[in-house]
């Protein structure tokens, strides 16, 4: 027995979100913009705020290691009955994820926070992928 259209919608909107966090959780061990498994994931505004903020790590000589969790849920479908885009909304927590210097000291004692991000993934002619994300500030969830 097959999924319906939106039951396989919204799975596979979750793994491509997921799977963008994950690229960029690895690409921002060497602060990589160019990481292949970002662009599996990513495209349009994600793509690009992702690349940005991995660019300006590698430009002041960071990298940013640890754990980032996330606990996201699809809380709408375009068009519902066989979805081409998707909401998703995320409490991102990003309290173990740290940037560290090249020399392997923390960048600052900050300790990360729960952050609301809300994201757009669509269906694309390779797969879903994350078009946009706003990452609210930490102490929104």
């Amino acid at each position: 027995m097959s999924l319906a259209p939106s039951a396989t919608g919204e799975r596979d909107a979750l793994a491509a979100y997921r799977g963008m966090w994950q690229a960029f959780q690895e690409a921002a061990k060497s602060s990589d913009p160019e990481a292949p498994d970002l662009r599996k994931y990513a495209s349009e505004q994600a793509l690009k705020l992702i690349s940005g903020s991995l660019y300006a790590d590698r430009s002041n000589e960071q990298v940013t290691k640890g754990e980032l969790l996330t606990d996201p849920k699809v809380t709408a479908l375009k068009p519902t009955d066989v979805p081409t885009e998707a909401t998703i909304v995320d409490c991102v927590n990003d309290e173990k994820w740290l940037k560290y210097k090249a020399s392997g000291e923390l960048v600052n004692d900050v300790p990360g926070g729960k952050h609301r991000t809300t994201a757009t993934v669509k269906r694309t002619t390779d797969g879903w992928k994350v078009a946009s994300f706003i990452l609210r500030e930490k102490g929104t969830c």
